[in-house]
């Protein structure tokens, strides 16, 4: 998200997703979607988010074609942090904004804007001895040598993601 610290490392890349939408209730529809980003920086941090997703979606009622739906839910995101070789599923919440027209009966076309908050803060921090112990793994390291070099537990921190993704959306109504 601009102006957060995740900002200044990371640089956004194109991705892609997917969703399933079904009328229901009467005046809400239930949303399900997934999406795949990956962001690269000029330094070796790398980060490669999956989030999957539930959301209700509600149709603004406004007398024009173009359509708006306000969305909001929650689920899961696989996050892949690089060269920490951190990665794992993290809950998320969700919420967005669609604008979009009918091309024909069957054909949709659109604007989405999803924003994403990956909560990481509330899980439980590694100790010294199993942040070594994951690192030296990860690179074919026994857990039994140690080297001071890899001893990088004071720059481990957890932080809560923000991440805005925008797309251009083509749907199919069946």
């Amino acid at each position: 998200m601009p102006g957060t610290e995740l900002d200044e490392i990371l640089d956004s890349n194109v991705g892609m997703g997917g969703f399933y939408r079904i009328n229901w209730p009467w005046v809400f529809h239930l949303e399900g979607g997934f999406s795949y980003s990956y962001y690269t920086s000029r330094t070796t941090a790398k980060a490669t988010i999956i989030p999957v997703y539930g959301a209700v979606d509600y149709l603004l009622p406004f007398p024009w074609k173009l359509q708006t739906f306000l969305k909001a839910g929650g689920g899961y995101a696989h996050v892949s942090i690089r060269p920490d070789n951190r990665e794992g599923w993290e809950p998320m919440s969700f919420a967005g904004i669609e604008f979009s027209l009918l091309a024909s009966r069957h054909f949709r076309i659109g604007l989405r804007l999803d924003y994403n908050v990956i909560y990481e803060k509330n899980s439980a921090k590694p100790t010294q001895n199993d942040y070594i112990t994951l690192w030296q793994l990860s690179r074919g390291i026994l857990p039994t040598s140690y080297d001071p070099r890899y001893n990088s537990y004071e720059r481990f921190r957890l932080k809560n993601g923000e991440f805005f993704h925008f797309g251009i959306m083509m749907s199919f109504i069946l």
